[in-house]
């Protein structure tokens, strides 16, 4: 009976020792960097963006009810909050967001979240920024009137490199925050390579002086633009690089897509952030995709030191287990689920249990189990 009990130990010990082993080759890490998320994350709600009002310090109710299947939190934060007039901040929001995670973990010591932050420039930028290198382009979100300011100019661009420094300065060294989300050169969402590009304002982008060459510079600039996030990770959103004729015509370059990508596999080995490769469009369908092909191949080049997340596509919960089944073979350590979005539950609408399932998956490299 002894030997039988001193067996089953020594093989729950090596179960442990196997799970730790299994966890350190599916999260990377780096030297001075704070870990990465990994499991299910909340992505916040994007409603204030979407009627460009301010965004309210983060509610975490929903958060709590789906306790402990989630393991982090998007904080949601706009330009124009932060920078009301050029080099004068404010960051009683930011604040006020972190503090509420904060008190979130010291209630829920077995469940806390980890942060990662994304700040909203293209319509949710201040005036003044909008303004500094001619008049704003009108465009819409979610058939709501908006306005961009010309994100691919040196004045813009430069603007908003010193955002990140202000904010890097004050929160890089905070150990809520994980992840930072890139949204240079944003136009019509966070994302930077989702292009305002309908008809209309693509003649107006032409007449700018906007150019495919121009694009591709704010999009590699967008590393540097981050480099003062020592000890955060960068999230880099992929999506394919979408071209303009002279005529306005749209198109699509793959091969832009890739170099991108490739600056930010090879970004911390070249001096630059640690840069996660991500995609805003997880479903169950994309694993034949360019980025998603693309990934896989720079994962294959250096599998201990590429980093790689995802958010998904919707808050349709149909097929969100196949989603996940996609992220893990696609060696993601974390997955944006949306909460409850008009009809839609989102991550509501899964157990907790099988939240928690599903981030255990990611964090081992195991698919899930999908009926």
């Amino acid at each position: 009976m002894k030997g039988s009990i001193a067996m089953r130990r020594l093989a729950l010990a090596g179960l442990v020792v196997l799970a730790a082993v299994l966890i350190a080759a599916c999260t990377p890490t780096e030297p001075g960097y704070k870990p990465l998320l990994s499991g299910i994350v909340n992505k916040g709600s994007e409603t204030y963006f979407h009627l460009a009002q301010p965004y309210p310090v983060i509610d975490l109710s929903e958060v709590a009810a789906s306790s402990p299947g989630l393991t982090g939190t998007v904080v949601d934060v706009s330009w124009s909050q932060l920078e009301p007039s050029p080099g004068t901040f404010d960051f009683s929001t930011l604040d006020a967001d972190l503090a509420a995670v904060s008190d979130y973990n010291s209630a829920n010591p077995g469940a806390t979240l980890g942060v990662k932050l994304r700040v909203w420039a293209a319509n949710d930028a201040p005036e003044w920024a909008k303004t500094m290198d001619g008049t704003p382009i009108s465009t819409d979100v979610n058939n709501q009137p908006a306005t961009v300011g010309q994100w691919w100019k040196s004045d813009y661009r430069a603007a908003w490199a010193g955002l990140q420094t202000a904010l890097a300065q004050r929160y890089d060294s905070n150990p809520l925050i994980n992840e930072v989300v890139v949204a240079s050169c944003a136009s019509l969402t966070d994302e930077p390579m989702v292009m305002a590009a309908t008809p209309d304002v693509s003649s107006v982008l032409l007449a700018d002086g906007w150019t495919n060459a121009e694009q591709q510079s704010c999009l590699d600039g967008a590393l540097s633009d981050y480099a003062p996030w020592h000890q955060t990770a960068i999230y880099y959103p992929f999506s394919p690089f979408t071209t303009l004729s002279p005529s306005g015509q749209r198109g699509v370059d793959d091969s832009v897509t890739a170099e991108v990508m490739q600056r930010c596999a090879s970004s911390l080995s070249s001096g630059g952030p640690w840069c996660i490769l991500g995609n805003n469009a997880l479903d169950a369908s994309q694993s034949g995709s360019f980025v998603y092909d693309e990934i896989n191949s720079l994962y294959a080049s250096d599998p201990s030191n590429t980093a790689v997340a995802f958010q998904m596509n919707s808050p349709a919960t149909t097929g969100a287990c196949q989603a996940v089944a996609v992220a893990v073979a696609e060696h993601a350590n974390s997955v944006e689920f949306w909460p409850k979005t008009g009809q839609n539950l989102g991550f509501a609408g899964e157990s907790p249990a099988t939240l928690k399932s599903w981030g255990n998956d990611l964090l081992l490299g195991t698919s899930p189990t999908c009926t």
